[in-house]
């Protein structure tokens, strides 16, 4: 018999094929941790935390050492710290007393409100006993440790230390902000997001703040377009600001008396193109019927081997943070699951299914594409389905430049619960051993939003069998619960070519019209010669 040994049969295969096989990936429960040499979900000791392969002991437990079954060896542990000393030291190396209240979920020491944890003298021995200071007047507590608790004070970058945060910044406490919503879904009653509620204000704030001037934040105007891309360019909350109408007042002209545009200035520079409203060239607004008849300056043939046989598209990426990544060429941003074909005139389908849980793993990226064609590049404009009518008129659409695959951001909820501390013995508590706090707020992911349907097509222009005018690619989302991690969804790519207003099928009409079963045969030799080939997701041709 002959055996193999995996890993090398993999390195093999990466170097003849030249390219990375990955391994399956699996979503543990809390308790568990992906073990990466079994391949499986294994069970996590009591007491132990588990990071990226690393293992460190919780907060009520310290880290040593005990003699193993193995000769001369030793075996790490994690031993609960209990009694009038029931948590650990910031190290976990020995069970220390605790000034303030015990954090039941993490186990974490916990002061009042703008105190620190001190736990060592100056000269870093432990404290026989652990104090909670407060921090000096113009000072704040930082410096969290893995559990939360703050370990230091820091400067305020206010003098009062009264600040609001939001999306990482602070402002100043009263600072005026505009009113902004979060986001509402549909698939689940009363939801708002976490993901808008910390940062819709302070992106949209800092974007529109000093527009015209270099001290515009340009991370966080790239931010609020991600965020519009998110909601599927939501603006249905008339009482406040969502991202998108947001992005729009910031980039909107003003009509001048004379009927020019007055653009804000700098806008242009500084804060991405997200919409096909108007136009910055020749200072006009355009419809998105003229839009959708720009003609690409590039001549394009059926014929296999040459420049021009094929769409060469070129897409630019963003993170959910704001950073932008090199211009590449396109390759798995059109699909969850498959590379396009883009040989010109082939037709593509193509299916797949995923699971639930490995949608929870996939990056959210953000990304817009360019046809690259003659000396320049061409914006390929984005067309959300579900964000217009399915009656609606080619002018009712809005038109945008942003788009994703999979998002597991814009699904995570928030919601207030009491704050409950189960009290140890050693420390005040009412009767029951309980002491309730004021409300905190709970993260809970409830739904994933991926791409289900995405379609790119391109028309031939009328008469003219080599040219084309501009593609465009028409996304549908859903939102899927994360109530059933082994549920499959489907996700479809398909990539389109047609004859600008249908000329094959009406000189067909009019042949058989014309010229009745003779008149047919020959219209549709006429089809033959124009039909073309249809590439399926196997691989054949029809």
């Amino acid at each position: 018999m002959f055996l193999f040994n995996i890993s090398f049969l993999l390195t093999l295969l990466g170097t003849v094929r030249n390219e990375v096989l990955d391994w399956p990936t699996y979503t543990c429960n809390v308790e568990q941790y992906y073990n990466p040499i079994s391949l499986t979900c294994s069970t996590l000791e009591t007491g132990y935390l588990e990071e990226n392969g690393a293992f460190s002991c919780s907060a009520s437990y310290i880290f040593g050492y005990t003699e193993s079954n193995i000769a001369n060896s030793l075996q790490s542990t994690c031993s609960r710290c209990t009694g009038l000393q029931p948590v650990a030291s910031e190290f976990n190396t020995e069970c220390v007393s605790c000034p303030g209240s015990v954090d039941s979920a993490s186990g974490a020491c916990v002061c009042g409100e703008n105190q620190i944890l001190v736990e060592t003298e100056n000269d870093g021995t432990q404290k026989s006993t652990p104090l909670c200071v407060s921090c000096a007047s113009g000072y704040r507590a930082s410096g969290q440790d893995e559990f939360g608790t703050p370990r230091k004070c820091i400067k305020c970058e206010y003098s009062d230390c009264s600040c609001t945060y939001n999306a990482g910044y602070c402002f100043p406490d009263g600072y005026a902000f505009t009113d902004s919503s979060t986001y509402i879904s549909e698939l689940v009653d009363g939801f708002k997001s976490k993901l808008l509620r910390d940062n819709l204000k302070g992106v949209g704030t800092l974007c529109e703040t000093n527009i015209d001037s270099d001290r515009n934040n340009i991370t966080a105007c790239q931010i609020l377009t991600n965020l519009c891309a998110l909601t599927l360019l939501d603006e249905s909350t008339p009482a406040s600001k969502t991202s998108c109408s947001w992005l729009k007042e910031i980039t909107a002209p003003q009509i001048q008396a004379n009927g020019n545009l007055h653009y804000r200035p700098g806008w242009v520079e500084r804060v991405p193109w997200q919409f096909y409203d108007y136009t910055i060239s020749g200072g006009r607004f355009r419809d998105n019927e003229e839009v959708l008849q720009e003609e690409i300056p590039q001549f394009y043939t059926f014929q296999k081997g040459v420049n021009s046989s094929a769409l060469d598209i070129r897409v630019i990426s963003y993170t959910l943070h704001g950073a932008v990544r090199q211009i590449t060429p396109l390759t798995d941003q059109l699909s969850l699951c498959a590379e396009p074909y883009l040989l010109f005139g082939t037709t593509l389908r193509h299916t797949c299914s995923f699971t639930v849980a490995d949608l929870q793993t996939r990056d959210t990226m953000f990304h817009e594409l360019y046809l690259h064609a003659g000396e320049g590049l061409v914006p390929i404009p984005v067309y959300v389905v579900n964000e217009a009518d399915t009656d609606s008129q080619v002018n009712d659409w809005t038109l945008t430049r942003r788009y994703f695959l999979v998002d597991n951001n814009i699904g995570i909820s928030i919601h207030s619960q009491p704050h409950i501390n189960h009290q140890e013995a050693n420390h005040t508590s009412n009767s029951t051993g309980v002491e309730i706090k004021e409300p905190q707020d709970v993260e809970e992911p409830q739904f994933i939003r991926y791409a289900s349907h995405i379609h790119l097509s391109v028309t031939i222009k009328k008469g003219d069998d080599g040219n084309i005018i501009v593609p465009l690619l028409r996304v549908t989302y859903q939102d899927v619960r994360l109530t059933e991690l082994d549920a499959e969804v489907e996700t479809e790519l398909r990539v389109t070519y047609t004859q600008e207003g249908d000329r094959l099928n009406r000189h067909l009409g009019i042949a058989v019209a014309v010229m009745g079963a003779f008149g047919f045969l020959y219209a549709s030799k006429i089809v033959d010669d124009y039909l073309l080939f249809v590439k399926l997701s196997d691989g054949s041709y029809t």
